[in-house]
């Protein structure tokens, strides 16, 4: 059996943010602007369970970086990263 050689990186990370509650309309848009981005699930309370899934990891640092900076988000923090 030939094993066929890649170089597709992979690099996803596990989002937690805490979005102002009655901004998680708008917040969930402006998240869906960003490359690689997917949205999993929302609480009531303002919280999105958010996916990066990006084969560059500094941009996908970055772009925490910047969802930090949505207006209406309040927090966001990686809790899950894998690569191959």
């Amino acid at each position: 059996m030939n094993e066929v050689e890649t170089n597709e990186v992979i690099n996803i990370c596990g989002v937690l943010i805490h979005a102002i509650p009655d901004q998680v309309s708008q917040v969930q848009t402006k998240l869906l602007q960003y490359e690689g981005v997917e949205i999993h699930n929302v609480t009531e309370n303002g919280r999105l369970i958010v996916t990066i899934d990006h084969p560059d990891r500094y941009l996908m640092a970055d772009t925490i970086n910047h969802l930090n900076n949505v207006e209406g988000v309040l927090s966001a923090a990686m809790i899950y990263q894998h690569n191959e």
